[in-house]
């Protein structure tokens, strides 16, 4: 049954170019910059919504912040996938979750499309949307305007939408798992344009990972026993989706990959669970230290995800804010949870801290008795005390991926910035807060001329 957060789906055709006028509040003198948003921003198509949330088209947004304002650009990725089904106004591609019209004959055989909609990056000047099942498009960073798939010369197949980049170095890290008579997971290293290939991982079965954390030494993976299997996929007898199994008889496998590439991987079991999203990590006294969103299986968020449009988005079963303290020596695992409320999901950083000590993170949550429902509030939590300040947007708002941008020298000296969609008015806004007053009335709230489907994920650049 839809819900008053079910409108925030629908998608958004046009193309905007514009200076946002309608402005409550200042834009801080110190935000400056660039921040790129890709999501699904074509939910539906001949009046039928999309198999799955993940089935959207790729749809860029530029929020850039400058001395007159805030300006607002956003422009679709110019995928194959995009161009057919527009032109045939049908689907004629595979998905994560859709398929072909027309039976197992149709989709036997025919991978899923490259529909470019998950996060952005910019790396050495050039800006890459990102999709996991393949290679990132490339975009020009002024005009949004597609370039083209960018395969580093034929050497990508995967490329995940969650590179990490060492803020010291510059060197941005990311992963691609290739699926076949064996998985494997491809680690990458690129920095100053080149592409360097890490040796890749044999995993004992195929299993869908979504993102990974980068340390001084390593990049570390949860690989939960969310299972995928390819044969059906390839047959086309199910879609993506449809082809994965939560089997929680089998262990989570902590893997841990040495960032230069010489030493072996290694693998270290813990009990089963769940994660899209990591908020950071960092070496500390010869273990490793993870903070992530923590579901305890597949089945609850993967049906919402299904149902996204018309789901109930119950709290039960969703995500924790969780800490885990990895010891290789002796390969156990700690944990520990945060009170941060309820479905905690999209935990970001100060960038800056990318791979080191620090200790606030920023979430998107709900109230811990909230039962149902799409996200309301932003929590701040300092990862030392537990302590969690939040800000609310309720009854009406209804908030995205929070993304902290640095003001100043201090770890919570920054703007967390988000965007918001209002059911009441059925319009969006971006929003930015204090971080260190995250409770606090924001410190501007720019209003759009147009909705704004929930987008996923993205990046800053300062001018």
């Amino acid at each position: 049954m839809a819900g008053p957060w079910s409108a925030g789906f629908r998608s958004l055709l046009h193309e905007h170019d514009y200076r946002i006028d309608e402005i409550d509040g200042t834009v801080p003198a110190a935000l400056r910059g660039t921040l790129f948003r890709n999501g699904s921003g074509r939910n539906q198509l001949a009046g039928r919504w999309f198999a799955h949330w993940f089935d959207g088209d790729g749809m860029i947004q530029a929020i850039r912040f400058d001395a007159q304002g805030i300006h607002y650009r956003n422009r679709y990725v110019d995928t194959p996938n995009w161009r057919d089904e527009n032109q045939a106004g049908r689907i004629m591609h595979r998905g994560f979750g859709k398929m072909r019209p027309g039976g197992v004959l149709v989709n036997a055989f025919r991978m899923a499309a490259n529909v470019s909609n998950t996060s952005v990056v910019l790396s050495d000047g050039k800006l890459l949307s990102l999709w996991e099942g393949g290679p990132p498009f490339e975009l020009d960073p002024a005009t949004l305007a597609t370039r083209g798939l960018q395969d580093f010369g034929g050497t990508v197949k995967a490329f995940s939408a969650h590179p990490r980049i060492d803020p010291d170095s510059g060197e941005l890290f990311n992963f691609g798992l290739d699926y076949g008579r064996r998985t494997t997971l491809t680690p990458y290293r690129l920095h100053r344009g080149s592409l360097t290939k890490l040796p890749p991982v044999t995993l004992p079965y195929p299993v869908m990972n979504h993102d990974f954390v980068l340390t001084e030494h390593h990049l570390v993976f949860c690989l939960g026993p969310i299972l995928v299997h390819p044969i059906r996929f390839l047959l086309g007898l199910s879609s993506f989706d449809g082809a994965l199994h939560w089997d929680g008889g089998k262990p989570t496998l902590i893997l841990l990959v040495p960032r230069d590439g010489r030493d072996a991987p290694r693998f270290i079991e813990t009990e089963a669970f769940f994660q899209f999203h990591f908020a950071n990590g960092y070496e500390a006294d010869g273990t490793i230290v993870l903070d992530l969103a923590r579901y305890p299986d597949y089945a609850t968020v993967g049906q919402a995800l299904r149902d996204y449009w018309h789901s109930d988005w119950p709290a039960a079963g969703m995500a924790t804010l969780t800490r885990l303290r990895i010891d290789p020596a002796s390969d156990t695992v700690e944990s520990r949870a945060y009170a941060a409320g309820s479905a905690n999901e999209f935990p970001k950083v100060d960038p800056r801290r990318i791979g080191k000590r620090y200790r606030y993170a920023y979430i998107a949550c709900n109230p811990a008795d909230r039962a149902t429902g799409l996200q309301q509030q932003v929590a701040r939590v300092d990862l030392e005390s537990g302590a969690v300040a939040c800000h609310d947007f309720g009854p009406h708002g209804y908030v995205g991926e929070p993304f902290f941008i640095p003001t100043g020298a201090g770890e919570d000296d920054g703007v967390v910035v988000a965007m918001v969609f209002d059911a009441a008015t059925e319009g969006s806004a971006v929003v930015g807060l204090d971080a260190r007053d995250l409770a606090a009335k924001p410190l501007f709230t720019a209003r759009l001329r147009h909705p704004v489907p929930y987008g996923l994920h993205g990046c800053f650049s300062p001018d």
